[in-house]
């Protein structure tokens, strides 16, 4: 499956609650969704909170994201998605 959209997932820690995880995506104003890749596997899953994948039109759009988050406590890890791996 080749996925050609920009995207990055983001993973909120695990104590965050879901209705929270969006408004803080809200704010952020980006495109999202639930969900993520699975190249990190079921530790990672259940040691983590609401997970969502964003979707940009340009590099840039993503680059200004990357760089509004860094100061938001309720964010453990924004990554891009490998589609190709496979874990549990």
């Amino acid at each position: 499956m080749e996925h050609d959209k920009i995207e990055l997932v983001l993973v909120f820690t695990k104590n965050t609650g879901l209705r929270k995880a969006q408004t803080v995506l809200d704010k952020l104003g980006v495109k999202y969704r639930e969900g993520m890749d699975s190249s990190k596997g079921k530790i990672y899953f259940y040691n983590t909170g609401p997970k969502f994948i964003l979707t940009f039109e340009t590099d840039k759009e993503r680059n200004e994201l990357e760089n509004k988050y860094q100061d938001l406590k309720e964010i453990h890890e924004i990554y891009t998605p490998d589609w190709t791996i496979q874990k549990d």
